[in-house]
Protein backbone atom coordinates (compact mmCIF):
# COMPACT_ATOMS: atom_id res chain seq x y z
CA UNK A 1 0.00 0.00 0.00
CA UNK A 2 1.02 3.73 -0.69
CA UNK A 3 2.01 5.99 1.82
CA UNK A 4 0.07 8.40 3.03
CA UNK A 5 1.16 12.11 1.95
CA UNK A 6 2.37 13.89 5.44
CA UNK A 7 0.15 17.08 6.45
CA UNK A 8 1.87 20.06 6.95
CA UNK A 9 1.17 23.59 7.63
CA UNK A 10 2.98 26.30 5.10
CA UNK A 11 4.91 27.43 8.28
CA UNK A 12 6.52 23.50 8.56
CA UNK A 13 7.01 23.13 4.79
CA UNK A 14 8.56 26.39 4.53
CA UNK A 15 10.95 25.49 7.74
CA UNK A 16 12.04 22.18 5.95
CA UNK A 17 12.18 23.95 2.70
CA UNK A 18 14.98 26.50 4.21
CA UNK A 19 16.42 23.75 6.00
CA UNK A 20 16.89 22.00 2.83
CA UNK A 21 18.39 24.34 0.79
CA UNK A 22 20.94 25.59 4.08
CA UNK A 23 22.39 21.77 3.65
CA UNK A 24 22.73 22.14 0.26
CA UNK A 25 24.59 25.58 0.33
CA UNK A 26 26.51 24.06 3.30
CA UNK A 27 27.54 21.00 1.64
CA UNK A 28 28.84 22.92 -1.33
CA UNK A 29 25.98 21.96 -3.69
CA UNK A 30 24.46 25.11 -4.27
CA UNK A 31 25.68 28.56 -5.08
CA UNK A 32 23.11 31.12 -3.99
CA UNK A 33 24.99 33.69 -6.49
CA UNK A 34 25.32 30.74 -9.59
CA UNK A 35 21.53 30.23 -8.74
CA UNK A 36 20.67 33.89 -8.98
CA UNK A 37 22.68 34.37 -12.29
CA UNK A 38 20.96 31.19 -13.79
CA UNK A 39 17.75 32.41 -12.70
CA UNK A 40 17.60 35.74 -14.46
CA UNK A 41 19.04 34.07 -17.45
CA UNK A 42 16.19 31.97 -17.52
CA UNK A 43 13.84 34.36 -17.13
CA UNK A 44 15.31 36.84 -19.83
CA UNK A 45 15.48 34.10 -22.35
CA UNK A 46 11.74 33.85 -21.53
CA UNK A 47 10.74 36.61 -22.20
CA UNK A 48 13.19 37.09 -25.38
CA UNK A 49 10.64 34.62 -27.01
CA UNK A 50 7.34 36.72 -26.84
Amino acid sequence: MAKQKRKETQKEQSERFKKAVQDMIDAGELNPTEAEAALDKLVQDTGARD
